[in-house]
């Protein structure tokens, strides 16, 4: 069986408790680069990971070794975890990945999770409709083929545009969006690595917002929110309000982490990750922190015993931003 979850935008509280059960019962976890890893923590001692992101460590994967690794893991395994971050169904590819598992025979079932647009939203206090404001909402994406093209002519009155994946694209993006009519005061919110501590937002309009990423290097992944919604987040911007919001925790030991109390610093507001180290360490989670710590960097190291503070300042296992 195989079973399509939604991980969520990347605070860890936020995937669903069916997502929680799953993970828990898999004997295989196949999961995407813009999962959070703290969700692995869920899994059983015996649970196979299979990383299938890109990272800068990492050339990109192709869909069809994708799909022939997810019917080779349920050939073997009879609980099989196909983890993307948001929610599947939204720009996910799943229904590429329904049909090899269809043509292969396995049977299936789908968990949706929150998508990046919604996360990203609540955590900037935004309410992607308001009453008089916005009626409908959007999803679109920067990534486009063949002779598609975003139209907006229908989307100009009461209405919110949520961008998925539209960094590289917002030039034309943009150019598109004005020469059809577009305000060039419409507010932008381009908001990174949405409802992880390590969050960050620019806002601006569609006359400046080019510049502006310019000025600050924002970059994937992002979610691009347009529309006078946008306004809202000056006023209810809550989660940049945490206590320890932006704070970036790596915490070293030689055992094994209690969930909960990795939960407690999120809930805060921090970025926080569990590096095991020692003979002892969980060796399946040394591919995770490869891929993990080659794009992460954290301030403040908490180191949970001396013998990992010996372990850890030996040059094979600082993570790559310290060599």
């Amino acid at each position: 069986m195989i079973h399509f979850v939604g991980a969520g935008p990347g605070d860890p509280e936020l995937m669903t408790a069916k997502g929680v059960r799953l993970l828990q019962h898999a004997d295989a976890v196949i999961y995407d680069r813009l999962v959070n890893p703290l969700l692995l923590f869920h899994c059983k001692e015996d649970c196979l990971f299979i990383y299938v992101g890109k990272t800068p460590d990492r050339k990109s994967i192709k869909q069809a070794e994708i799909n022939a690794k997810l019917i080779e893991t349920a050939g073997t395994n009879d609980c099989v975890v196909r983890l993307k971050g948001g929610d599947p169904a939204i720009f996910g590819r799943l229904t590429e990945e329904l049909e090899a598992c269809q043509a292969a025979g396995f049977g299936f079932d789908i968990t949706p999770g929150i998508t990046a647009a919604s996360g990203t939203a609540s955590y900037s206090g935004i309410s992607l409709t308001q009453r008089g404001v916005a009626t409908s909402v959007t999803f679109t994406t920067g990534r486009l083929i063949d002779n598609e093209k975003n139209t907006f002519r229908q989307l100009l009155n009461g209405q919110t545009v949520c961008l998925y994946m539209g960094i590289e694209a917002l030039d034309r993006f943009v150019e598109a969006a004005l020469a059809q009519g577009m305000q060039a005061e419409m507010p932008v919110l381009i908001a990174q690595w949405g409802t992880y501590g390590r969050q960050s937002k620019i806002q601006g309009t569609l006359m400046d917002i080019r510049q502006k990423i310019s000025d600050t290097k924002i970059e994937n992944p992002a979610m691009i929110i347009l529309g006078e919604v946008v306004h809202a987040g000056e006023r209810f911007d809550w989660f940049s309000d945490l206590p320890e919001k932006g704070e970036a925790k790596l915490y070293v030991s030689t055992r094994k982490p209690a969930m909960e109390a990795l939960l407690e610093q999120t809930q805060r507001g921090a970025d926080v990750w569990w590096l095991q180290v020692g003979d002892g360490r969980d060796r399946r989670f040394d591919a995770v922190n490869s891929h993990y710590l080659a794009e992460q960097q954290f301030e403040t190291i908490i180191f949970d015993d001396a013998a990992a503070k010996n372990i850890y300042e030996s040059e094979k296992v600082k993570p790559l931003w310290e060599r």
